[in-house]
């Protein structure tokens, strides 16, 4: 990225991350890295503290589903679906206690 986009992105009022099941995740496992997510949100918030718009747009339904359920990895649409409603819940459960500790408020959209 050259210098001029860096100042450029620099000085935007409102950013969106969006992030994958794989930045989210263990590698060998695919279970959620904790770590991984809580640095994540130290970050969103401290973006939040200067004072800019941040928004998550966050994948990792699935995988919080599959660490919930303890199944293989889904191949059909139908345990996609289960898994995802699972792990939809648990992921944001996730999300709002990390944000929480920064006193920061997530919400769902």
């Amino acid at each position: 990225m050259s210098v001029d986009v860096r100042l450029e992105l620099k000085n935007k009022k409102r950013i969106v991350v969006k992030i994958g099941s794989s930045s989210l995740t263990h590698s060998q496992t695919g279970e959620l890295n904790l770590l991984k997510i809580e640095k994540l949100v130290r970050i969103l918030c401290d973006l939040k503290g200067e004072g800019r718009d941040v928004i998550l747009v966050s994948s990792g339904a699935i995988a919080a589903g599959r660490q919930a359920i303890g199944g293989q990895k889904p191949t059909r649409i139908s345990e996609k679906q289960a898994y995802a409603a699972v792990g939809q819940a648990r992921l944001m459960m996730v999300y709002q206690k990390l944000f929480s500790e920064y006193n920061h408020v997530a919400a769902q959209v």
